[in-house]
């Protein structure tokens, strides 16, 4: 159990791929203003982005990610999927991302996860 396996580590950075690829296509759709410029007293605590806020991309991947190692890897699911919420709450605390942001950005990477380990699945 290395991990180090070429197949192994197609499963997660596909999922990976595929969240971000979808989120980033969403942002385009729904162009939501992030909320440090609905309110100008948030002061972000990082870099401001450029990109709509809707969905969360970081969330996207961070689920992506978090849920296929956590599959492949069982005996650190805890530790992935703790790092994985981690990501998601520091969006909003930052000050980039709306609650809804980060939940439609899980949603995504779940949704991306759970179709590429079923495709995976079925080409082992």
């Amino acid at each position: 159990l290395t991990g180090l396996e070429p197949s192994r580590l197609l499963i997660p950075w596909t999922a990976i791929a595929g969240s971000w690829t979808v989120s980033e296509g969403a942002k385009y759709l729904f162009d939501r203003a992030r909320p440090f410029i609905w309110d100008s007293e948030i002061a972000p605590l990082i870099k401001t982005p450029s990109s709509s806020s809707f969905p969360s991309g970081h969330s996207a991947t961070a689920a992506a990610g978090a849920l296929t190692l956590a599959y492949l890897y069982p005996p650190f699911a805890p530790v992935l999927v703790a790092a994985g919420l981690l990501v998601v709450i520091s969006r909003v605390y930052l000050g980039v991302h709306f609650p809804f942001d980060v939940l439609a950005g899980v949603a995504i990477g779940t949704a991306t996860s759970a179709v590429v380990l079923v495709v995976a699945g079925l080409l082992a």
